[in-house]
């Protein structure tokens, strides 16, 4: 399955009602795992980005969805990238 990392930053919204981040938590995957998504990993990060997780998805459609419902409660912001393992990009770049 394609894997993507999605890189999240909270909104005032969020900042707001940070208190409610835990419940959030234990939800985010429960909605991502409806449209097919499973998170594998999720860090919550200092710096530029609040939050990093890589997931799989069936395809590119599934993975919008999912981030567009999240989105859509005006939360999070996220920039999501596309992300080959490792033996994948040897596949790719031996068909060049």
């Amino acid at each position: 399955m394609p894997m993507f990392v999605v890189l999240g930053k909270w909104t005032a919204k969020r900042m707001e009602t940070i208190k409610d981040l835990p419940e959030g938590i234990k939800q985010g995957p429960k909605v991502f795992e409806s449209y097919g998504v499973k998170i594998q990993v999720m860090l919550f990060t200092m710096g530029r980005y609040d939050l990093v997780a890589v997931g799989e998805a069936p395809d590119a459609e599934s993975m919008t969805r999912a981030l567009l419902r999240w989105g859509s409660v005006g939360l999070l912001r996220t920039e999501t990238l596309r992300g080959y393992p490792a033996k994948k990009m040897i596949e790719l770049i031996q068909g060049i």
